[in-house]
């Protein structure tokens, strides 16, 4: 299934080019890095700072140890597997994109934030880096990360 669903997305790749453009900018690292930035701009809103740290302290725990450790384990190649590509399950990047929107959750950011990871997501699938099993786990690590520090940390993430 996981196969099929990937053949399915990735199969729409090469038809159209604003498609194309669309999907390598979504599934590319320079809208992790624009998606990075607007987490850290929100930091200028002081109603917004514990979230930001949310954000980033989840990041750094679920992509930088979790996703790392898996990706150790499990050393799944990537579906069209470059030179030295790395591991693709878990998607590290879906990781950090459902971190940003859940750290957000109850604001009027979790919304536009869940749309712009599932977008960045299945891009990735799209542009052929992931298949959709990865985005899933990835998704679900990010989602429990924040859970998880929030939990730990309840007396100052009173919302």
């Amino acid at each position: 299934m996981d196969q099929a669903i990937f053949q399915a997305v990735n199969g729409w790749i090469g038809k159209w080019v604003w498609l194309d453009a669309i999907g390598r900018f979504f599934g590319g690292d320079y809208f992790l890095y624009l998606f990075t930035a607007v987490i850290a701009l929100l930091w200028l809103n002081q109603a917004l700072r514990q979230r930001v740290y949310l954000a980033l302290g989840s990041a750094l725990i679920a992509r930088g140890l979790v996703v790392e450790i898996i990706k150790r384990l499990a050393a799944r190649p990537r579906p069209f597997e470059l030179s030295d590509a790395g591991a693709s399950f878990p998607s590290g990047h879906t990781t950090i994109y459902f971190v940003f929107a859940f750290a957000f959750y109850g604001t009027k950011y979790f919304w536009p934030f869940l749309f712009l990871a599932i977008a960045g997501s299945v891009a990735r699938v799209f542009i052929g880096v992931h298949y959709p099993f990865d985005i899933l786990a990835g998704a679900a690590i990010g989602v429990v990360a924040v859970f998880l520090l929030k939990a730990l940390f309840k007396k100052q993430f009173l919302s």
